[in-house]
């Protein structure tokens, strides 16, 4: 299968037409689109470790959750932190392939892996890339250790506003959910799970009576990684690798 074959399925397969406007994912590098595909890394970020990772493993394929080339690149120059990791994909061979939003969205996608994983059910969307769904009603520190247990995470690491002692309704936006806490409220949700927010948010939660969980921006997303394997696995035959937490953090 050649890298252009590759994208038409998985475009085929996860459509750009689900992308929100203002994103920018799909092709970021590709070098040679007749290349015939050597392997695959499914990875959140197109980072250097990710890249230095595929030579390593003989990927010359790098599919990702975030756009490598986000906004439009004025120069690329090996003194900008994007600019130059396209140039190294470049040098590598490496192609580079971006599902994003519309990741986010479809069915089965980021969030309803992120809902099914911290243990909702009767899930629905209350906005197009949100998930709302039901618990067992049980109380807010233990369901915040529950959600911390679940993504791989120490309770520590999560940023938490409680502003009531149950939980029964539950919203989540993986990544950033910043700009989505009052479509949360609208729908009825008693509490909110995210990536990350800023400090005013945090305090808009507690203002507005709704409990907040922020489990990281990575841990709320790198769980689409299996998913996006599976996929690549479903029609091209060759080696597909998941990068880790390990690998890109260290620890």
């Amino acid at each position: 299968m050649t890298v252009e074959q590759l994208i038409n399925a998985l475009d085929e397969m996860i459509p750009k037409t689900l992308s929100e406007p203002w994103d920018n994912d799909g092709i970021d590098v590709v070098p040679d689109k007749n290349s015939e595909i050597t392997g695959v890394l499914c990875a959140l970020d197109c980072t250097s470790i990710a890249i230095n990772r595929a030579t390593e493993l003989g990927c010359n394929v790098i599919i990702t959750h975030h756009p490598l080339v986000f906004k439009p690149l004025g120069a690329v120059s090996c003194d900008d932190s994007v600019g130059k990791r396209v140039i190294e994909c470049i040098r590598r061979g490496i192609a580079v392939v971006s599902f994003h939003t519309r990741l986010d969205i479809i069915e089965g996608g980021v969030n309803d892996i992120l809902a099914e994983t911290v243990g909702l059910t009767n899930v629905e969307s209350f906005i197009p890339y949100g998930r709302i769904g039901d618990i067992e009603e049980t109380k807010f520190e233990v369901f915040a250790e529950s959600v911390a247990n679940a993504l791989g995470l120490n309770i520590y690491e999560l940023g938490l506003v409680k502003s009531s002692e149950n939980v029964k309704r539950v919203a989540l936006v993986s990544g950033c959910g910043k700009d989505e806490i009052g479509d949360a409220i609208k729908a009825g949700a008693d509490t909110f799970i995210t990536g990350e927010v800023m400090h005013n948010h945090m305090l808009d939660c507690r203002e507005m009576g709704i409990n907040l969980i922020c489990a990281t921006h990575y841990a709320t997303e790198r769980i689409v990684l299996s998913f996006l394997a599976e996929k690549v696995k479903e029609f091209a035959r060759v080696e597909v690798l998941e990068f880790t937490r390990e690998e890109e953090y260290g620890i």
